[in-house]
């Protein structure tokens, strides 16, 4: 749990959180997802950012798993960080360690393996099918069987023998993604962070949504313009 500490000594604040969910989420600065441009307006009483072309607000965390969340950004950055550093992350540990409700420890523990299994969508490594399994070639097949049996010795180990068959789905999610990332805690928080995100990088640095036309100059209601 030292690691953990420190993680969480490197965000006091919410402010904290949310530039780092900018770096990660805008690496090459902001884009609106609509239009494509660059510059906005952050508007600091509903900390949303507008766009300046066609005034479509954002916040940092809409289309992420933590769409529309009510904690607070740090109790989301610790449980992320928590499971993507590879340490057992029970719903029970985790209430105790954030003091929140154990129900609600489980539901982000939930939304988090869902992220796990968007962030890597790859139908052939879905070893837990048994249909899947089946149609792959021997040698293919042996290599999903041996993952499957991992899988379920990993399930028993930090979960126990009491995961319900609707639930275990999830934890196959989670050892997925804990082996294809255990070398790499960092990384792999940036990956559960925009596994949701849309963006239009490419197309905005190819020209091929900005508009020739001058804009007329934006006006700012409490916030600030940038570009």
């Amino acid at each position: 749990m030292a690691s953990i500490r420190k993680f969480m000594a490197l965000f006091p604040d919410e402010q904290s959180c949310r530039n780092h969910l900018f770096a990660v989420r805008w690496p090459r600065g902001f884009i609106c997802t609509k239009c494509g441009e660059m510059r906005y307006c952050l508007i600091k009483t509903r900390n949303v950012y507008e766009c300046a072309n066609c005034k479509t607000q954002t916040s940092i965390t809409s289309n992420t798993l933590m769409h529309r969340t009510k904690l607070p950004l740090r109790y989301w950055m610790v449980a992320l960080y928590w499971v993507a550093s590879g340490q057992r992350c029970s719903a029970r540990r985790l209430a105790r360690t954030l003091q929140i409700q154990q129900r609600t420890a489980e539901r982000l523990l939930l939304k988090i393996r869902h992220a796990m299994h968007r962030s890597e969508r790859t139908p052939m490594l879905d070893f837990w099918n048994r249909e899947k399994r089946t149609a792959q070639q021997p040698i293919v097949r042996r290599a999903l069987l041996m993952l499957y049996r991992k899988s379920r010795t990993f399930i028993r180990k930090y979960y126990g023998r009491r995961v319900s068959k609707w639930n275990r789905l999830y934890y196959y999610y989670e050892y997925r993604f804990r082996s294809n990332n255990a070398h790499n805690a960092v990384a792999a928080l940036s990956k559960l962070i925009i596994s949701a995100c849309t963006t239009i990088y490419s197309l905005n640095e190819y020209g091929m949504l900005r508009e020739n036309k001058k804009q007329p100059p934006n006006q700012t209601v409490q916030g600030r313009c940038f570009q």
